[in-house]
This record gives structure tokens, sequence and C-alpha cells, in this order.
């Protein structure tokens, strides 16, 4: 009666080599540990689940139902007797090693382990690794292997095709670089979630939803790890299973946030609300709660335009340690007018057994796992790429206005920090004035004058404003301290295509292709202008390297189709 809800719930994790602290292979295992199991499992806290049962539907759930619970629990209480072993049933057949193939058509392996010491606690750590690609590929699904370690609790997988990833790793003395924040280079791929908690089962996109893996791209690793008692050497990879299909869905992702949290000391039950009114119709295929340590209850759904409301995620019991990402066995269909409503509560008492400080004191928003944070990521597919587009301005503004209000926060605790001047001064570029994003940037400058991004925002500022001059002297203020900044380089050459200097404007934009090849505005920038000077047969590869990166772009097909026939 027992062995079959072992065997299928717990031994996946509880086996060699698997991330779960002991073996429960045997009736000699279960038997050790089985008050432990009858506890666990009758408050639910394995399997660890945390969506409320019957609320949503999820891609591999994890939930034993009332009567094996039951069944676990007399077991216990009766003495746990063994039965016959004749009856036992045979062990299932674990897949060893990759799951959806014998062998990945390309694996990328952390060069050198990263030693966790035996005790300390939690560690968050970025790993930057290259991925060996000589041309682009189309990925339709990830695997993420941990290796022989038990000391990684949870990992996220992104991409960074920049070189931001590389300067944070560079600029910290261990491997990698530490802390909850990846900086502005590395995201997840193509609007996809991707991130492997234990017991998790790697699943391909849906068709249609591959995405675009460029060359010279980095593999960013972000682990949560957990020391166990022993030194530990971590060193996991990641599985790519590429495929030949082009993508012709493209999901979007949006997030509801709030950095407004501060939680007063013993507060038990503190809470926030934030919400978000799509402009088009989408299918909602997945998403991510996030919370930390404080986190008590986490609630999002949807109030739909006649009133009714849709559950997109109930989770009543939060645990920090078992965050994850969830893909829904059926998309959620929500119409146009639809407000998303991420509804969060916090328990910052002395009663909450996870608060990380006794007594309880004040915590407000932030990166550390000290502090707290409150998002609710949504994956979301519109109907079309004009919906998309629509949707992509409207949520842009929304998630601008957020971001600026972040800022501001930061800003409050460290007002000498330039960097988050500057993105103060972006953010401002876009909800505020030119006036008053330069006066952010202004202030970033005098503070690090060679703050090369902080010289290109200012250049654009003056920009849209249509002067010129001074758009051009701050462009080249920017590349005096990053020669090869690709969106400098770029505004140069618009400037002198706009003065009838067509080889200049060339020369610029090539400039900007070479430092970043999978900007689609520049590829597109240098493309046109390679047209407008007659050289058709240079034109013809960044027409088609364009479309690969703006395939829902009709227009550039159209161009391309009357370069072939010139030719």
């Amino acid at each position: 009666d027992v062995a079959p809800i072992i065997f299928n719930h717990c031994s996946p994790c509880h086996r060699p080599a698997e991330s779960a602290p002991f073996d429960l292979l045997s009736y000699a295992d279960v038997r050790k540990h089985s008050k432990l199991i009858a506890e666990v499992a009758g408050d639910r806290y394995m399997p660890p689940w945390l969506p409320a049962h019957g609320v949503n539907r999820f891609v591999g759930e994890r939930w034993l139902s009332d009567v094996e619970i039951a069944t676990i629990a007399s077991w216990v209480k009766q003495g746990t007797v063994e039965g016959d072993a004749a009856e036992l049933p045979e062990l299932p057949k674990f897949l060893e090693g990759w799951q959806l193939r014998q062998q990945p058509d390309l694996v990328v392996t952390l060069p050198e382990p990263f030693v966790m010491p035996a005790d300390g606690g939690d560690v968050y750590r970025n790993f930057v690794v290259p991925i060996p690609l000589d041309a682009a590929r189309y990925v339709e699904a990830i695997e993420f292997r941990p290796g022989d370690s038990r000391a990684i609790h949870h990992a996220f997988t992104l991409v960074d095709s920049s070189d931001a990833s590389r300067k944070l790793d560079a600029a910290d003395q261990g491997a990698g670089f530490g802390g909850m924040s990846t900086g502005s280079g590395a995201h997840s791929p193509g609007g996809h979630f991707i991130s492997w908690q234990p017991g998790k089962v790697a699943t391909k996109v849906p068709k249609g939803m591959a995405w675009r893996l460029a060359p010279d791209t980095d593999l960013v690793l972000q682990l949560h790890m957990q020391t166990t008692g022993r030194e530990e050497k971590v060193q996991p990879s990641v599985g790519f299973y590429f495929t030949n299909e082009k993508p012709t869905l493209f999901p979007y992702k949006l997030v509801l946030r709030s950095t407004d949290i501060e939680i007063p000391a013993g507060d038990s039950d503190y809470s926030f609300e934030a919400s978000y009114r799509l402009p088009v119709s989408v299918n909602v295929l997945g998403v991510i709660p996030h919370a930390h340590y404080l986190g008590k209850k986490l609630h999002a759904f949807a109030t739909l335009p006649d009133g009714s409301k849709q559950w997109l995620m109930r989770i009543d019991d939060w645990d920090f340690n078992w965050q994850g990402d969830y893909r829904y066995e059926k998309p959620l269909r929500l119409p146009k007018g639809s407000t998303l409503v991420q509804r969060f509560s916090y328990d910052n008492s002395a009663g909450n057994p996870r608060n990380p400080n006794n007594p309880p004191k004040a915590v407000r928003y932030g990166l550390n796992t000290t502090d707290e944070m409150g998002e609710f990521w949504i994956q979301v597919l519109a109907d079309n790429p004009q919906d998309t587009e629509a949707l992509n301005r409207d949520y842009g503004r929304y998630a601008i206005e957020q971001r600026a209000k972040e800022l501001r926060v930061q800003l409050a605790n460290e007002p000498r920090n330039a960097e988050t001047w500057k993105e103060l001064g972006k953010a401002t570029m876009a909800i505020g004035t030119a006036e008053e994003a330069r006066a952010h940037l202004q202030k970033a400058l005098q503070l690090d004058s060679r703050l090369a991004e902080a010289h290109y925002l200012m250049g654009m500022t003056y920009a849209r404003e249509n002067q010129m001059e001074k758009a051009r002297i701050a462009f080249l203020s920017c590349l005096g301290s990053e020669p090869n900044h690709s969106a400098a380089n770029n505004g140069l050459g618009i400037i002198a295509q706009q003065n009838n200097m067509l080889p200049m404007a060339r020369s610029f934009f090539q400039r900007a292709v070479d430092s970043d090849p999978e900007n689609a505005t520049t590829v597109i920038n240098l493309a046109r202008i390679l047209r407008k000077l007659g050289d058709l047969d240079a034109a013809l590869p960044y027409y088609e390297k364009a479309i690969s990166l703006q395939p829902q772009d009709a227009s550039l097909q159209q161009e391309l189709n009357t370069i072939r026939a010139q030719r």
C-alpha cells in the first residue's frame, strides 16, 4: 500500500545523485524516516508544491491525495509493518542523465567547480559561461542538470548577448558574481521562463514558440545554494535542444510588483496590491510568483470585464525555499479590458518560523534575501503581432513608471550612486520631460564623468528635441569613454545620414553592428544604408539577418524581395 506512494512521489528526488538529503528506495530507508514522512506529508510540506490544490491546473503538479496521506499516517500509527516482500512493486526505472534525449545538441558546463563550504547558510551566485555557437540556432528546450551536488536549491537560466555579465564577473574576485541581481544584460530568452527546482521535469516549449539563440551569447546561471554540512563541489551543466522550425508565436512577459514595501517589526499581516489592465486579449501560458522569507499568502487573479474573477494563482502558505515557475495545463483566456491583480501578504512577527530576524525588525523592499520583494511574472500570448505591439507600448509605459518608483527608493538610501541617477534619467526620458531627464543624467555625470551610457542618453534627449549638434557632441563624449558603444555609433550614423553623409553613416552603422550584432535596429539601419549606397551584395546578408531578428516585420521581407529582383 505504501511503497507505490513513496516510489511515485518521493523516490524521484530521494535517491543517489539527486538533491534530497537522504534516499527513500527501500523499506529500511522509509522505516528510518517514517515519522518524519507522515508529518511532512500530513501538513503537505512534502512533496513540495506551493499552489493551492484545485484552484488551477499546472503541468507537473506534485500532490498527494487525501487517501494517500491517510494511508501513510495509518501505516506509521500501526507500526510501519513491512508486509509480504513478494508483493513489493518494482522500483521505477528512473531516467539517468538527460531526460529529453540521450544527448542534447549542445552541453554547456561550468568550467571549474564552485566549492561550497560545509556551513554558512544561503549563497546566491551568478556564473557566466560562453555558449560555443558559430551560427544562430532555435531552441525548443533547455535542461538543467545540477551534477552530483545537493547544495543547489534552485536555479534560473538566463542569456546575455552583451558583455554586461562578463564585466560583472570580471569585477568580482571569485568565480561568477554574487547577489540576486544579474544587472541589465542577462534576461530570460524570448519571453520564456527557464528555471529548475528539485524534481522538475524538463519539457519542450509549445509548438511554434522556439526561441533564437545567437552566437557570442553567454549563459548566466543564477544559483541559490545552501550548505549541507559538508563541503560540496558545484558544477552544473545545461543541455540545449535545437530545432530547425523558426518561431511563429512570440510570448510576452508582464510583471506585477511593488517597491513600496516597508513591513513594520512584529506585523503579522502586512499586505499590498498591484494591478494592470490588459489593452488586448491574451492567453496566459505560465506564471512565476516571488517573495522572500516573510511572504505569507501570494494571491493573483484577473477581474474580467463582466466583473467575474479568474484565479491566476493562489498560494496560502508561501515558502521561499520552494519557489519556481508554473505552466498551465491549458492556457487561460483573458479578454481585453481584464485587470490583472496581485495581492501579497507578509508575516514579520516572531511567530513566523521563517523570519530571518530574531527579534523581528522593520524590513523594506530590496534585492537581498533579508530584504523583501513581491513580484508576479506572467507569460502571455497575444492573438497577433499587432496586438503584441499594442501590449508592448501600453505595458512598456506601465513598467517604466514602476521602475522610476523603484529607482527613487534606491536614491533615498544611496543618493551618490551615479548608476542609479543614470537609470532614473533613462526612465524619465520615457515618462517625463527631456529637461527632467537631463537633470538626472547631469547628476550622474557629476558623480562619474566617464559614465558612457549617461552621455549617450543625454544625446538622446537632445535628439528628440532636434538639437542634433548637441546630440552629436554627447554621442562623441560617450565614445570617448566607450568607443564600441553600439547605440552611440548608431546615433551618429543617423545624424550623418540626415546630413546626406552616407559613407560616414555606413561606417558608424557598421561599428554599431560589430559591437552588438543582435540588435535589430542597428542591423536594419546598416542594411538600408547599404541599399541606398547601391551595394546590394553587401546589403543582402544584413537584410536576411534583420528578418531573423524581426520575423514579424513584413516590410523587411518586401525590401529584401526588391533587392533580389534588382540583382
